[in-house]
């Protein structure tokens, strides 16, 4: 479908030129031109944002991993006696296909749209995890199994092949490990990290904790994996993450309640905005609220308390003029994932609601039946 708005787009703007090039000149013709080329779009938008949702109808629907596509996403669902599958689904056609099967429990699904990647997390036997990479079509790629209560994997999106797994134990306690899937390479703790966020192929950064105490802010720090140093680039903060080139660090105000939102060019560390909203209680610490980044518009979206007190509004932010925006009042604080052309936005522990990022509205994308 997303080749076919682009076919249409060609041939509206085809016939709308062979249109101008038989209007007779006269004196305001080219403004009239324009005028009608500008509604013709309009209505075009309009028709593609009336395009309807098809509820995927899945009783054994355990959990969107992401979109695939402008208009495709990829789930799981796990049958009790047939066991877990990788499906695609069109949520406008209402159609799908199986992508893997295994009869071993799925634990998790990540997807690299990109490079056409996915990596899951399947139980072994006894405590052992298997971490599997493959393409997009099902074909196993890498494989291997951790001993381990759980595990976290960050993904290099620049260079696939690269993982950076941390295997916890149960109390916590944890060794890191940097897996060369291509090469069949593995290093072990290369920086005392739990969690970091890849810049490019060969350079990530993260926020140093104190393992004594995990809950108080920590500095962050960037690793070169070429020269192996590590660089302090920002104070004592809450959160960090990055967005392609952008970075986001998130720091607590004098007073603690509230979060100061700082975002800069991961390549030049140059401020592009700040802004400040309130920070939530998880846990023993306060954390940012759930968030996802468009970067193609550079819209930040998040949520701030709603009028009601109890509820969030969804709202925007527009990196380039600082332009808040509410999408949607009112609702609950799950977690979203924004589709790649930033229209629509899967909503929930389970991404299994849909909000149109245009209408503000959101209905539910799964029924279990």
């Amino acid at each position: 479908m997303a080749g076919l708005r682009v076919s249409l787009c060609i041939i509206a703007a085809v016939m709308t030129g062979l249109s101008a090039a038989c209007t007779p000149f006269h004196i305001g013709g080219s403004e009239n031109v324009h005028q009608e080329h500008s509604e013709k779009k309009r209505k075009n938008d309009e028709v593609v944002e009336e395009k309807k949702v098809a509820a995927l109808k899945d009783r054994h629907f355990d959990e969107a991993a992401g979109w695939l596509d402008h208009e495709t996403i990829l789930y799981t669902r796990t049958h009790p006696v047939a066991g877990s599958e990788i499906r695609s689904y069109d949520i406008f056609k209402g159609t799908g296909e199986t992508i893997y099967k295994t009869d071993k429990r799925l634990i998790s699904l990540e997807l690299n749209r990109e490079k056409g990647m996915m990596l899951i997390q399947t139980a072994g036997d006894g405590s052992e995890i298997k971490l599997t990479l493959m393409n997009v079509q099902g074909d196993e790629l890498f494989s291997r199994g951790f001993r381990t209560h759980e595990l976290q994997v960050d993904w290099n999106e620049h260079d696939p092949y690269l993982l950076y797994v941390t295997a916890f134990t149960k109390d916590w306690n944890y060794e890191s490990y940097l897996l060369n899937a291509k090469e069949a390479k593995i290093k072990r703790d290369i920086v005392q990290a739990a969690f970091i966020h890849w810049t490019s192929p060969d350079s990530f950064e993260f926020l140093k904790w104190n393992n004594q105490d995990r809950q108080k802010p920590a500095p962050v720090y960037s690793y070169d994996m070429a020269d192996g140093r590590e660089k302090k680039i920002a104070d004592q903060a809450v959160l960090l993450d990055v967005f392609n080139n952008v970075r986001l660090v998130v720091k607590t105000s004098a007073d603690s309640k509230n979060g100061t939102y700082i975002f800069s060019d991961v390549s030049s560390s140059e401020k592009l905005r700040s802004f400040t909203l309130p920070l939530f209680s998880e846990y023993s610490s306060l954390s940012p609220a759930e968030y996802g980044y468009d970067d193609q518009h550079q819209l930040f979206y998040t949520y701030q308390p709603s009028e009601s007190g109890s509820l969030f509004d969804l709202i925007s932010v527009n990196l380039k003029s600082g332009k808040r925006k509410v999408i949607v009042k009112d609702i609950d604080m799950l977690p979203i994932e924004l589709s790649p052309d930033g229209k629509y936005a899967l909503y929930g522990y389970t991404r299994d609601q849909i909000i149109s990022l245009r209408t503000s509205q959101y209905e539910p994308l799964v029924i279990k039946e």
